[in-house]
């Protein structure tokens, strides 16, 4: 009597790396979309607030349109005209509700709409900012990569030490030390204003090391995390080529906690360029912020904050998203 053998199941392949499946998951729900827009309208209605208040301790903003020898009752009649002498909250809500329907009162030195003076200088702004942050993207993107795969120590440690030790120098320092070697020494490049690419050089290679240092720490941490993972070895072991399994399985995977990185730096960026446009006198919107602090200029300030305010959210905003489409587990 013979005994048939009990049919061998198919063995079931395990896909090269575990994370395959995560970019065949399902889109981001609307639910998670709503609370991210949510999160990033109480951001920004935050720090509206907090600039209002504060401006609005420093003082009347309608002594500056005083002059010295005005009559006794001129400042009280002017904060009456412009409303500088009702109750703070009564300022406010008549404030926030100017600026929802998007009526910013003008303002008090231009005696124009605050969003129009914005608008002719936030190109410049954008230009200087998306400049710095590409650029410091990149050079901390190679340099986090050669410091998690480079072969030579030298390579592995000189170029992520140099963007460390820059990264602890003040911005505005750097911003002289690079004036004094490219201007005043070599005179190959302006010290200030704006116009050509070559103004462009020095403000943006300034605001490029802020970006490059944390991106390149972030990419070379999570590519060594990666790399000491199985679906790596897995993939290795069947003999893909090096750079599929680089590309594929390692550096898509180091990409989410790079991209956050890069949405805080931009956010950074587009409102700390503050002190570097004034530095190199880039005709941007930080030099109208420090124009309109130093008028107490308060529709013109708080127009600046809104438009940094607001692009500073959004920017970190569609990271998020990006980030949830390449990682589920970051939707936690």
């Amino acid at each position: 009597m013979s005994v048939t053998a009990p049919p061998v199941p198919h063995a079931v392949e395990e896909p090269a790396w575990p994370n395959a499946r995560v970019r065949r998951r399902a889109p981001l729900s609307p639910r998670y979309v709503a609370t991210r827009l949510a999160t990033a309208a109480v951001a920004v209605w935050a720090v509206f607030t907090l600039v209002f208040f504060s401006l609005l301790a420093t003082g009347n903003p309608a002594q500056l349109l005083v002059a010295p020898d005005a009559p006794p009752g001129e400042l009280q009649r002017i904060s009456a005209l412009m409303g500088f002498d009702r109750p703070p909250l009564q300022q406010y809500l008549t404030f926030l509700s100017r600026v929802a329907s998007g009526r910013f009162p003008n303002s008090i030195r231009y005696d124009e709409s605050p969003m129009r003076l914005v608008a002719e200088r936030l190109p410049a702004s954008l230009t200087l900012g998306l400049t710095g942050l590409l650029a410091g993207a990149a050079v901390g993107a190679v340099t986090g990569y050669l410091g998690a795969t480079a072969r030579r120590p030298l390579l592995r440690r000189v170029p992520l030490s140099v963007l460390t030790a820059l990264d602890a120098v003040p911005s505005f320092f750097l911003g002289i030390l690079l004036i004094f070697a490219f201007a005043v020494q070599a005179r190959v490049l302006p010290a200030s204003g704006g116009g050509t690419l070559a103004h462009l050089v020095l403000p943006a290679a300034t605001l490029s090391v802020v970006v490059a240092a944390p991106v390149a720490r972030i990419f070379r941490t999570a590519l060594l995390e990666i790399l000491e993972q199985d679906h790596v070895r897995t993939a290795r072991s069947k003999g893909l080529p090096n750079a599929v399994v680089m590309g594929r399985h390692v550096v898509a995977n180091a990409l989410p906690p790079v991209l956050n990185v890069l949405g805080v730096q931009a956010g950074m960026v587009l409102g700390g360029a503050i002190v570097t446009e004034a530095l190199f006198s880039w005709p941007g919107l930080g030099q109208l912020s420090i124009s309109a602090l130093n008028n107490r200029d308060y529709p013109l300030v708080l127009a600046c904050v809104c438009v940094i305010a607001v692009g500073f959210v959004l920017i970190n905003l569609v990271v998020d998203l990006l980030a949830a489409l390449l990682d589920p587990r970051t939707r936690r």
